[in-house]
C-alpha cells in the first residue's frame, strides 16, 4: 500500500512512517524539512492523490482542514482511507495548557474534527478516522513516562487498524494515549 504522511520527518508522522515502512508499505513523506509547505494545498494534494491512504498529521494553521476537504473531493467514491491526527485536547471545554498558542492549536483541531463529521455525513465513500493522541513523547523535551513512547504508540495504532481491517470493522474515532 502507498501511504502519504504529512509531517513525516518528526514526531508522530515520523513514527508512523517508520512503522509502515517496516511492514513493507511505500511512504510518500511530506514535510517542511523536505521543502513541502502544507499550505500549498494544490501541490500537496497532487502528491497525496495517487496514494491509498493519507495520514493528515502536520498542522499549520487551518491547512490540515483544507487538505482534508480537498482530498475528500479528490477521493470521493474511491474508498481510500484518510487518517486525521487530532488531539485529546478537543475533548476538553477549553485548553488547560498555558499560552494563547495552545488555545489557538485546540481551536484549529476542533475545526478539523468538525470538518471530519461534516464530510463523513456526506457519505462520499471514503474511509475517515479521527485519531486523538494523548501525551505522546514526540520531542526530546517530553519524557517517558508520563508521556507515551511515540514509536510504541504508532505501532499500537497500526496494529489496531490492522485488526479492525481483518475483522471487517471500521474505526471512525480513536483516542490513544498513556494510562
Amino acid at each position: 500500500m502507498k501511504i502519504a504522511i504529512t509531517g513525516h520527518s518528526a514526531g508522530i508522522g515520523q513514527a508512523l512512517a517508520k512503522q509502515y515502512q517496516l511492514l513493507g508499505h511505500e511512504i510518500t513523506g511530506i514535510s517542511r524539512r523536505d521543502g513541502n509547505n502544507i499550505r500549498n494545498v494544490s501541490k500537496i494534494c497532487d502528491m497525496i492523490e495517487p496514494c491509498d491512504m493519507f495520514v493528515n498529521n502536520a498542522q499549520a494553521g487551518y491547512a490540515q482542514t483544507e487538505l482534508l476537504f480537498e482530498m475528500a473531493r479528490r477521493w470521493t467514491g474511491t474508498k481510500k482511507h484518510i487518517v486525521v491526527i487530532s488531539t485529546q485536547m478537543t475533548q476538553d471545554p477549553v485548553s488547560v495548557l498555558p499560552g494563547l498558542e495552545m488555545d489557538q492549536y485546540r481551536i484549529q483541531k476542533v475545526a478539523l474534527e468538525e470538518s471530519v463529521k461534516q464530510i463523513r455525513n456526506r457519505r462520499l465513500q471514503i474511509k475517515l478516522t479521527t485519531v486523538r493522541p494523548g501525551n505522546i513523547a514526540t520531542s526530546a523535551d517530553k519524557t517517558v513516562p508520563p508521556a507515551a513512547d511515540v514509536d510504541n504508540w504508532a505501532q499500537t495504532l497500526i496494529e489496531i487498524f490492522d485488526l479492525a481491517e481483518k475483522n471487517n470493522l471500521c474505526i471512525p474515532d480513536i483516542s490513544l494515549g498513556p494510562q
